[in-house]
């Protein structure tokens, strides 16, 4: 008896007859039904709404390469406004942090130069040299950490914009969709930053407080004996895995900010929240993946400017009998803060896409964010019912 059904790939097998509906591949959007009955079988996987297929990330659990893809592909849904944005920022940070390192680096040139003149040294010029090495190293210092919490503000202010960049792409992957990514910038920036020096207390303290506890021995006996150095590595063993530990607890927050418009402290205690129990290994793994992966880049892209200053820098000192020193270690100061910037500059999206794809991962995974979403997704793309794009905010 026929049944009329021909298996797919099948000699004679024809596309669908009249009356019997589009096959799933065609539905609007890449659309597939995540709890809807299979022909000649009962209803697979959770009954939600829609796992829509998106060019950014599919709106489901995702799993490793997926979040790295979003991380490559947002390139090409938002390059533009992404680089911009990227690009402005770090663009000011470099130029304050080059007049910074200018700073820092006066001293050491005034030495060098003091010591290919061969000067002759007093007594009183040694009492000088002295108090000037003192200031000197107080002047770098300082100098390092200005710059540091120059590129940390940077950092933050660029990172929270792009966030939420990446997540709408999620929802409205059309590449000619508007991003005002000014208005983004000046209204998450100053909570990002604020939510950035915060983490970096609660890092700082990680590592310092076991650190501290460790050497105490040892700066109370003033004896460096087995027990005394080995307290101090016990301290500063336990701190570094503190660090990751609580870097590990944190690395959402800056994505909870954008996406849910929380402050600082609410930033941080959301992100608690995503990463509890056996979350944070999952999120700890991806996140050293994702750091590991943009540190590698990071390194390579900059590495060649480095190589280049570095050519240059010999050559200027063999072309004038090591005389133009000077001029040496500016073009090797030049090369290395330019490869820093076009580095942070081209590789910041990558980083903010993988974070925002691990933060919608993990809201998928545990608050069915994924139906949100989607249902965001079909009214901006005019399927929904009121055609409006909904908002993407707010936690349960």
């Amino acid at each position: 008896m026929s049944t009329g059904w021909t298996a797919p790939g099948a000699a004679g097998a024809e596309g669908p007859q009249e009356g019997q509906g589009a096959p799933v591949d065609q539905d609007p959007l890449g659309a597939v039904a995540a709890g809807a009955p299979r022909p000649g079988g009962p209803p697979t996987g959770p009954a939600r709404e829609l796992a829509l297929h998106l060019p950014l990330f599919p709106l489901r659990p995702l799993g490793v390469g997926e979040i790295l893809g979003a991380a490559v592909r947002i390139y090409r849904l938002r390059a533009r406004p992404v680089l911009v944005l990227s690009a402005a920022v770090f663009g000011g940070a470099t130029i304050l942090t080059g007049l910074l390192t200018g700073v820092g680096l006066a001293p050491m040139v005034g030495d060098l130069r003091a010591i290919m003149q061969e000067s002759s040294t007093s007594a009183t010029g040694s009492s000088t040299d002295v108090f000037g090495s003192v200031g000197d190293m107080v002047l770098t210092a300082v100098s390092s950490v200005a710059t540091s919490l120059i590129m940390l503000v940077a950092t933050a202010a660029v990172l929270a914009p792009l966030s939420r960049i990446a997540i709408d792409a999620a929802t409205d992957p059309s590449p000619d969709a508007p991003v005002d990514v000014w208005v983004a910038a000046r209204r998450l920036a100053p909570t990002a930053v604020l939510t950035a020096l915060l983490t970096n207390v609660l890092l700082v303290l990680a590592m310092l407080v076991p650190a501290v506890l460790g050497a105490l021995p040892l700066i109370l006996t003033g004896s460096a004996d087995a027990v005394t150095v080995s307290l101090l590595v016990v301290g500063l063993v336990i701190g570094l895995l503190a660090t990751v530990y609580v870097w590990a607890r944190t690395v959402l927050a800056v994505p909870a900010l954008a996406v849910e418009g929380l402050g600082p402290v609410a930033a941080l205690r959301r992100s608690l929240h995503l990463t509890s129990g056996r979350r944070q290994w999952r999120v700890l793994g991806v996140s050293v993946l994702v750091t590991v992966l943009f540190t590698i880049a990071i390194q390579v892209v900059s590495g060649v400017f480095g190589t280049i200053g570095t050519i240059a820098y010999l050559a200027v000192l063999l072309a004038s009998s090591f005389e133009a020193i000077v001029l040496g270690i500016t073009l090797l100061t030049i090369a290395t803060m330019l490869g820093s910037f076009v580095a942070q500059a081209l590789l910041a999206p990558f980083g903010a896409a993988a974070f925002a794809a691990l933060y919608a991962d993990v809201r998928m995974r545990d608050e069915a964010w994924d139906v949100e979403l989607a249902r965001t997704a079909r009214e901006r793309a005019g399927l929904g019912e009121h055609g409006g794009a909904g908002p993407l905010g707010g936690h349960r």
